[in-house]
């Protein structure tokens, strides 16, 4: 199971932007930061064909370094960080063609067993897997340091940890602080000493002003209404 600890609930922009578009669903996405990055992607099932996502186990190497001659960008670099919208007359019809077509994703695991940990294989669906049913689809691009923290590994892991997660979650808020007019004392270890942002108190970094203007915040708090 993957946390996500910077998602943004019921995105004011995300919806109308989807509602604007008039499609069967959405999906925000950031780019790829590098071919081995352990996320899906977006992808064309054929040429013209259908979007989906594509796993990462299920990309092989040439496919992950794949180059956009066009761009010189990555061919599949439009990451899915599992933020969807759909409608409700598209998930009404899609759940009888997902149970008809019983999908599954097969993934390597490292399995404890009373000899040992041995390999296994899980089978795996997701709520995504109902996207290339989709008539039509829009992709959002969000930026990665705002919406982006999951956690996914034990702390000691360097990425996707619950410390890391929390580290990134403090810099974005301490940047709120910061283009609010204040200022941070006493920053340290970032995953041990931060700064909080009560989600009661601003969604997204607005409304600040007039509390953070010209005053210093030591790390370690949370900055409540």
């Amino acid at each position: 199971m993957v946390v996500f600890t910077q998602v943004r609930v019921a995105d004011p922009l995300f919806l109308g932007y989807w509602i604007d578009q008039g499609t069967s669903c959405a999906a925000k996405v950031i780019k790829k930061a590098y071919p081995q990055e352990r996320v899906g992607v977006f992808v064309h099932y054929g040429k013209g064909g259908p979007v989906g996502v594509a796993e990462y186990t299920e990309l092989n190497s040439d496919l992950q370094f794949a180059i956009n001659q066009e761009t010189g960008r990555l061919a599949f670099r439009w990451s899915n960080i599992c933020m969807h919208m759909f409608s409700l007359d598209f998930l009404n019809t899609v759940v009888q063609e997902l149970e008809k077509d019983c999908i599954y994703h097969q993934a390597e695991k490292k399995v404890p067993s009373v000899d040992g940990v041995i390999d296994g294989i899980k089978l795996e669906q997701f709520i995504f897997d109902s996207i290339p049913y989709a008539p039509t689809i829009s992709l959002f691009e969000v930026i990665r340091e705002e919406e982006f923290a999951p956690v996914k590994n034990a702390n000691g892991a360097t990425t996707d940890s619950p410390d890391t997660a929390s580290a990134l979650l403090q810099r974005l808020h301490m940047g709120w602080v910061v283009s609010a007019g204040g200022s941070i004392a006493n920053v340290g270890n970032a995953y041990a000493s931060g700064l909080e942002v009560s989600p009661l108190l601003s969604y997204a970094g607005e409304g600040l002003d007039d509390l953070c203007r010209g005053r210093t915040f030591h790390a370690s708090t949370e900055i409540h209404a």
